[in-house]
């Protein structure tokens, strides 16, 4: 089961905003989200480009931690 569903609204329409500019990089981050059953299985790289993406948007986070950060905008 894939964490992609689970992934922040938000988010998600802004990965999928830059999907013509970096066509590679969006299938890659989709790919590796649809592979992860849990928010662990992620790749660093992914988990840290999708955080990147928490904060273009202005996600409020309630910690500081990435892995609690992480979690959070799969609203786990």
């Amino acid at each position: 089961m894939s964490i992609l569903k689970d992934l922040n609204l938000e988010i998600r329409e802004a990965v999928d905003a830059e999907k013509e500019l970096y066509p590679h990089s969006y299938a890659a981050l989709i790919r590796n989200m649809q592979e992860a059953t849990l928010v662990t299985d992620l790749p660093v790289n992914t988990a840290s480009t999708l955080l990147s993406y928490a904060e273009t948007v202005g996600f409020k986070f309630e910690s500081g931690s990435f892995i609690l950060r992480l979690y959070q905008i799969f609203g786990k």
